[in-house]
């Protein structure tokens, strides 16, 4: 390696004899992880689901109701969202999705067998919802209500057994709903992921049921 400043080119070079090298180089350690793996959305879901009784406990129909308009996201986040409505519909009883034309069309690569049950709907307000509106009528007398929504005019869902909300962002949750709900999960803060330390400081209020008590994840 060249040094510079000696009294000649030679003095420029450190010299290494081969014979005091090591025979192989020592192990370059791992980089320390910066973050944990987080747990997958659609599992930590479905664990919660589990242990709340969602869809274990009670009478009634199993009903899953995603509103596709609601759940906008970056494409990495968008598959994961994706992959969380198919892993329920797989265990819902009932299951209708809807959206404007886009919001379907994005969605359906990522939702394997139900694709076609994505209902496409005209650009307008609320169109999407009383599609979704029209499926749970349809299921008719007592059901259980997992809804992927933020908007306010499925509260009236409660009235007709458990509703839990899966909201896109808790930020735009109405409150009107929030306060309809048995439970409520935002999903937002369950992508924020895991740091070394566990959770981060939203993850353990991304789960909770209605009346204040919180859901211990």
């Amino acid at each position: 390696m060249g040094l510079g400043g000696g009294p000649s080119e030679w003095d420029d070079y450190e010299w290494v004899r081969l014979a005091d090298l090591p025979e192989s180089p020592p192990p370059v350690p791992p980089a320390r992880a910066l973050r944990a793996p987080r747990e997958p959305l659609a599992e930590a879901v479905l664990a919660w689901l589990q242990r709340e009784g969602a869809w274990t406990s009670g009478a009634g129909s199993r009903v899953l109701l995603v509103d596709l308009d609601n759940l906008r996201a970056d494409p990495v986040r968008w598959r994961e969202r994706m992959g969380m409505v198919v892993a329920l519909a797989r265990r819902a009883d009932v299951v209708a999705l809807a959206g404007q034309e886009g919001a379907v069309r994005r969605a359906r690569p990522h939702l394997a067998e139900y694709a076609a049950r994505a209902h496409p709907v005209a650009d307008g307000s609320d169109l999407a919802d009383h599609v979704l509106l029209d499926a749970a009528a349809a299921a008719g007398g007592r059901a259980r209500f997992v809804l992927l929504s933020n908007d306010w005019i499925f509260a009236e869902l409660a009235g007709r057994g458990p509703l839990t909300v899966l909201s896109p962002g808790a930020d735009a949750l109405s409150d009107r709903l929030s306060s309809a709900a048995t439970r409520v999960a935002d999903l937002a803060a369950l992508e924020g992921g895991a740091g070394p330390a566990g959770p981060p400081p939203g993850r353990k209020a991304a789960f909770r049921a209605s009346r204040g008590r919180r859901v211990r994840v």
